[in-house]
């Protein structure tokens, strides 16, 4: 009986254990090796050694294309900003053999052309990385050598650089450099370099997110003549004309009178419940007194 007991238990150990095994692998969820940023990479820089770390994600849940080797990744550049415990796919990386650098910011089928800026034309260093701007320029006019014309001929160009700078920094403090690298087409790149050998250019900032287009006729010395006569010619609001002061003979009020003592109340004399009548008679005085309680009444003889 002790062995059939024994043998009993032994074999409800083992079929529990295989139930438990069997529900164990039914939950399991098979993981693979990913490469991820360990720690912010902005765009343009290397990715180095400390900078990526390899994490195991859920097979469901890994990008297909995530490299799963750190040697596959190591001094490779990135063309987006890539953040901590992000995912690497080829996608967020530059070409095989890119360095690192401006290079890596322009977008294909454009160029990045350098312009001069001063205190006046880059806003006071408030020009910053990834900016918007328009560019101003400012011609003399053919035929005249004291008019000059001022047109926005490029709008909505994107900054690349200020400097050597390629960032935004975080504290948003303004760059003071002497050149900014602007994101242009070829074409534009031709009609900025007329311009900037020919007159004089200024950028012009743009707010955030504000991608109309601007198309004005241009402003020259003309113009701005005009608008000054305008405002010298308006004729001036005119004078207001004072008036007379009306004269108000002050009223006065006589001063309050004080308040009259109170007056005492005098009590009412008591009225008297009877009467008394002399009577002559004869020589004799005879007092008779009448009461009210009734008609009686009483004689004294004095």
């Amino acid at each position: 009986m002790f062995s059939a007991a024994l043998l009993v238990a032994l074999g409800a150990t083992y079929g529990v254990y295989r139930v438990l095994e069997q529900a164990k692998e039914a939950a399991h969820v098979a993981t693979q090796p990913v490469v991820v940023a360990a720690q912010d990479i902005q765009e343009g820089e290397r990715f180095e050694r400390l900078s990526i770390a390899v994490a195991q994600w859920p097979a469901p849940a890994a990008p297909a294309d995530a490299y799963a080797v750190a040697d596959s990744v190591v001094g490779r550049v990135a063309r987006v900003a890539v953040f901590k415990g992000e995912p690497i796919v080829p996608g967020r990386l530059a070409p095989a053999g890119t360095g690192p650098g401006l290079e890596v910011k322009i977008t294909s089928g454009k160029r990045a052309m350098a312009v001069k800026i001063n205190d006046v034309v880059g806003l006071a260093g408030l020009i910053q990385p990834n900016s918007r701007v328009d560019v101003l320029v400012t011609l003399k006019e053919e035929g005249s050598q004291d008019r000059q014309r001022a047109k926005l001929f490029m709008d909505n160009v994107r900054v690349l650089s200020v400097g050597t700078q390629v960032e935004r920094g975080e504290d948003g403090k303004a760059i003071n450099a002497t050149t900014a690298a602007l994101e242009v087409s070829p074409d534009e790149a031709e009609r900025l370099a007329v311009a900037m050998n020919q007159g004089t250019i200024q950028l012009v900032l743009r707010g955030y997110g504000d991608p109309d287009s601007v198309r004005t006729p241009g402003a020259n010395s003309n113009d701005v003549l005009t608008q000054l006569h305008t405002l010298v010619d308006r004729p001036a609001p005119a004078p207001a004309v004072p008036r007379p002061a009306r004269h108000v003979t002050p009223v006065v009020r006589p001063a309050p009178l004080p308040p009259a003592p109170p007056i005492a109340s005098v009590p009412a004399p008591r009225r008297s419940d009877s009467l008394v009548v002399e009577v002559y008679r004869g020589t004799k005085l005879v007092e008779q007194t009448f009461h009210r309680s009734d008609s009686a009444s009483t004689v004294r003889t004095p």
